[in-house]
């Protein structure tokens, strides 16, 4: 079983790529550690990671880049951080990709992922936690800002 099918809302992500994505050069727009937990039961910290993330298609544009598509900004929420290691976040913080382990067999109950941020330029990363969550997908431009929706006043 992938880490994936045990990530609390991972069917935002997959319903609307079909798969669940690298988030190869995606990039990680903010970050929000909390001391507390947010969840009866789990012990703190908690981290937020908002990450812009697309798909790459096979598609070249008259621009001679591959054609992107389904840009969305990816609320990840992670309970009962430990062995929190993170540095160089700055201006620009693009991902080679975010690799989830399911590690429930070789540690203790109360940590079941491994979490690795894989920087390509700007934050690198890596952690362990007990609950990986997909808050929320908000669909945004190219720019990693959200669309509005012209139906709301």
């Amino acid at each position: 079983m992938h880490a994936h099918a045990r990530i609390e809302g991972a069917q935002k992500l997959v319903g609307l790529f079909g798969y669940w994505p690298s988030f190869h050069d995606a990039e990680v727009l903010w970050l929000k550690v909390d001391r507390k937990p947010v969840r009866e039961g789990i012990y703190g910290p908690t981290l937020e990671l908002l990450v812009h993330t697309f798909e790459i298609t096979s598609e070249v544009g008259s621009n001679g880049a591959y054609v992107l598509q389904h840009h969305v900004l990816v609320l990840f929420r992670f309970h009962g951080v430990d062995q929190w290691k993170m540095e160089d976040f700055n201006h620009q913080n693009a991902l080679m990709g975010i690799s989830f382990k399911d590690i429930t067999a070789s540690q203790l109950e109360l940590l079941d992922f491994e979490i690795s941020l894989c920087g390509a330029f700007g934050l690198d990363g890596s952690f362990l936690c007990k609950v990986v969550e997909v808050v929320e997908v908000t669909p945004c431009d190219a720019n990693g800002e959200p669309l509005l929706d012209s139906a709301k006043p």
